[in-house]
C-alpha cells in the first residue's frame, strides 16, 4: 500500500474525529480529551506520511506552537481548554508553512458561526439561568477549518 493512500486514510479518520468532538462541542460545550488524543494520533500519521521525516517534524512544530497559544488564549479565558487542545491535535496534520490556512479557515468558519448564532440567538431565547447568554462552540469552527485546509491545500494524495 503506498504512503499516499495510507495518508489519505488517516486524513479521513481526522476528519472524522474532529467532526465528532465538533457534534460534542455544539451539543455540550466539552471536548472530551480522548478525542483530542485520538485527533493527535492520526494527525502524526498523517505528519509522517504525507511528508518526509522532517517535513513530519514541522507539523509536530505546528502542533506544539499551537497548544502554546491555545494555552495562552485559555489562561486569558477567550477559547476554552478543549478548543486549545482540539486546535493543537489538528495542526500536527498541517506543515508549519500551511499555519495560516489553518487559522485563516478555522477563524472565517468561526465568523459565520457566530453570525448565524447571533442570528438565531435574536428569534430565540436561549438564556440559561446562571449561565452565560451566550457562548460559541469554537470546536465547530476548528472542525469546518480543519477539513477545509487538509482536504484542499495539503496534500495527502487524493
Amino acid at each position: 500500500m503506498s504512503s499516499s493512500v495510507i495518508s489519505a486514510a488517516l486524513a479521513l479518520a481526522c476528519a472524522t474525529v474532529v467532526v465528532v468532538a465538533a457534534i460534542s462541542d455544539a451539543r455540550s460545550r466539552r471536548i472530551p480529551n480522548a478525542l483530542c488524543l485520538i485527533l493527535a494520533a492520526f494527525a502524526l500519521g498523517v505528519a509522517f506520511t504525507a511528508n518526509d521525516l522532517s517535513g513530519g517534524f514541522g507539523n509536530v512544530l505546528h502542533g506544539i506552537l499551537a497548544l502554546i497559544a491555545g494555552m495562552g488564549l485559555f489562561a486569558l479565558g477567550v477559547i476554552g481548554g478543549g478548543d486549545a487542545k482540539l486546535y493543537s491535535a489538528a495542526a500536527l496534520a498541517i506543515p508549519l508553512s500551511e499555519w495560516y490556512v489553518l487559522l485563516g479557515w478555522t477563524s472565517l468558519v468561526g465568523l459565520v458561526l457566530l453570525l448565524v448564532m447571533m442570528a438565531l440567538r435574536r428569534s430565540v431565547a436561549v438564556r440559561k439561568e446562571g449561565k452565560s447568554a451566550f457562548s460559541v462552540p469554537y470546536g465547530v469552527a476548528i472542525a469546518g477549518g480543519f477539513v477545509i485546509t487538509i482536504f484542499s491545500s495539503v496534500d495527502v494524495g487524493l
